[in-house]
């Protein structure tokens, strides 16, 4: 009986642990999604008195980089056929200090270069985004 718990105690762990560490090819997006994500620029124009742009690199590991002062992070959070792609961005010396957003990450299949939407950051900001190929 004890051996038995144990076993499946492990057992148990195991697949908890499987289901919480999730991959990006283990989500609602194609897989087209991710390599165009990984490989591409997603250049923000963001929509402020100044507006400017920042060109957004989004890496395997959950990592956001950019080429002006922001650096973040990005996830991937909810159910199977309901996931949401959630990023936050962020700058000690430049305002917006803060830019974050989820959508529903279905709405990102199949992305191409070139693409284009508005949309708004959490934070009441709104943007404007393009798909561009490649990164420096």
């Amino acid at each position: 009986m004890r051996k038995t718990f144990i076993i499946s105690s492990i057992l148990g762990l195991i697949i908890a642990s499987f289901s919480f560490s999730q991959t990006a090819e283990e989500t609602d997006a194609e897989p087209g999604y991710w390599t165009n994500l990984f490989n591409a620029t997603i250049r923000y124009t963001i929509q402020i008195p100044e507006q400017f742009d920042v060109d957004m690199y989004f890496d395997r590991g959950g990592q956001l980089k950019s080429d002006l002062e922001y650096k973040g992070s990005w996830w991937v959070e909810g159910d199977e056929g309901a996931q949401m792609f959630c990023y936050l961005m962020t700058s000690t010396i430049r305002e917006p200090a803060k830019l974050s957003e989820c959508f529903p990450l279905v709405l990102m299949n199949n992305p191409r270069i070139g693409a284009q939407w508005p949309g708004f950051f959490k934070e009441g900001i709104m943007y404007e985004a393009i798909v561009v190929e490649g990164r420096p």
